[in-house]
């Protein structure tokens, strides 16, 4: 598939990569010669220089042909009006990345198909809607309902004195607990276990669970306790607050602290539920007298990673039970692993990992991405005399890049062991490092 990627910001460059590594043609253009170099230098893609807004820069970068345009620049109108351009020259397909979620109404969304623009993704709402699910559940990183919930994905970091922790995957009784462990991510690098690996403490465990798996019994034996959370509060009033207060202010008790008082005033016309402080967030004492340590939950939200890491010390100091922190610089990462930030969020790996779940979603069906990790968990059906129908499991042959998480027969899922045989029409779940989604499929052809 050929793609026409523009823009050579952090979510251009994290797409062009994963999708590099799927064997894609890609073209990634943008108007700096510096970035394009370093990216044709690492990754193999082809770059392009030029302005996605000019229809003979377009046609130079060979969109005639293109299967699929992109449009990921800073710019909103730029993006809406460079896919327009894109399907008018011959994109089959065009993506264009907003800044507006009143675009994703159903008139609007229709309106913009018709004028060319295909797609639309708006990064403050998928981070929003990653928030509100880490409040649903959370003593888990992450929750991936799979083929309308048969199976359930997800993600949690093992706590000291955890009961599994010290556990080897082939005493591990993943019967008796309903779940299969997919995935370990330990000190920064993913990998697929095999029966001697152990489970340890702080590990972040990937795991797919049977409809029938006990949540509280699963919660206990990673060492978290349940929580209710009624209370939230959220540091920073900028877009992607406004997006998060819209999603949970019927739910929660939200207190939003900030100190641009034109933000604040604009938070609290477009959320009247919402509690609005203007105040430093930064100051502890400001912090403490708006009832932190009453809260179940910190969101940090301010304009910089180093705020929202600091207010999440802050947060864990006071006894906040569960701490979610945007973090838009990639280096920082690790850090926010290091001081036990619950949940990271960063609008830029959630857009591409979206943009990307789209396009493999062409020849593999229900791809997720983890946009975290070197991970992806995908749902394919089994055709007709496909090798994977012609064996056990256990006989399979797969390598140390893949496992079989869990397969739904007939509407009905469940877990898989080294016994199972796959059935034609099965929609089998497996789980592999990045960049080996295309690999799989010679097991499903």
């Amino acid at each position: 598939m050929k793609i026409l990627i523009a823009g050579t910001g952090d979510t251009a460059v994290h797409l062009a990569k994963m999708l590099s590594r799927e064997d894609q043609d890609v073209v990634v253009m943008g108007k700096e010669k510096e970035p394009l170099q370093e990216l044709d230098a690492r990754y193999n893609l082809l770059t392009h220089e030029g302005s996605p807004v000019r229809p003979s820069h377009l046609r130079a970068a060979g969109v005639a042909g293109c299967k699929l345009f992109v449009a990921v620049t800073p710019f909103e109108n730029h993006n809406i009006v460079s896919a327009q351009l894109a399907k008018w020259l011959g994109a089959a397909r065009t993506l264009a990345r907003i800044d507006n979620a009143e675009l994703l109404a159903d008139d609007a969304r229709a309106r913009m198909s018709a004028l060319g623009v295909d797609e639309m993704v708006y990064p403050e709402l998928l981070a929003a809607q990653e928030i509100r699910q880490s409040l649903c559940h959370p003593w888990l990183r992450g929750i991936y309902p799979l083929h309308s919930g048969s199976i359930t994905a997800g993600a949690v970091r093992i706590a000291a004195g955890a009961p599994v922790a010290g556990t080897r995957l082939r005493d591990f009784d993943k019967t008796r607990y309903g779940i299969h462990i997919c995935a370990i991510k330990r000190e920064g690098n993913t990998l697929i276990p095999g029966g001697n690996d152990t489970i340890g403490t702080n590990d972040i465990v990937y795991f797919t669970a049977a409809p029938d798996a006990d949540e509280a019994e699963l919660m206990a034996l990673c060492g978290k306790k349940p929580l209710q959370v009624r209370r939230v509060m959220i540091t920073g009033a900028g877009k992607m607050t406004e997006a998060v207060a819209k999603l949970i202010e019927h739910d929660y008790a939200v207190t939003v602290v900030d100190p641009d008082r034109a933000l604040c005033d604009k938070l609290a016309a477009e959320c009247d539920k919402v509690t609005v402080v203007c105040a430093d967030y930064r100051d502890v004492d400001v912090l403490r007298e708006e009832g932190l340590r009453q809260c179940d939950a910190l969101i940090a939200l301010g304009d910089s990673a180093e705020k929202n890491i600091v207010c999440s010390m802050v947060g864990r100091s006071m006894g906040v039970p569960l701490t979610i922190a945007q973090i838009e610089d990639i280096q920082y990462f690790s850090e926010a692993d290091n001081l036990n930030i619950d949940v990271v969020v960063n609008k830029k790996l959630l857009t591409s990992s979206t943009i990307y779940q789209m396009i493999i979603d062409t020849y593999i069906n229900s791809p997720r991405c983890m946009a975290f990790e070197a991970a992806e968990v995908a749902e394919i059906v089994a055709r007709d005399n496909s090798l994977i129908t012609r064996r056990q499991v256990k006989d399979l042959d797969l390598d140390r890049s893949m496992t079989i998480a869990a397969v739904v027969h007939n509407g009905e899922g469940s877990l898989v062991d080294g016994n199972t045989r796959i059935a034609p029409g099965d929609h089998v779940v497996v789980f592999c490092l990045q960049g080996h989604l295309k690999r799989i499929q010679k097991f499903f052809s």
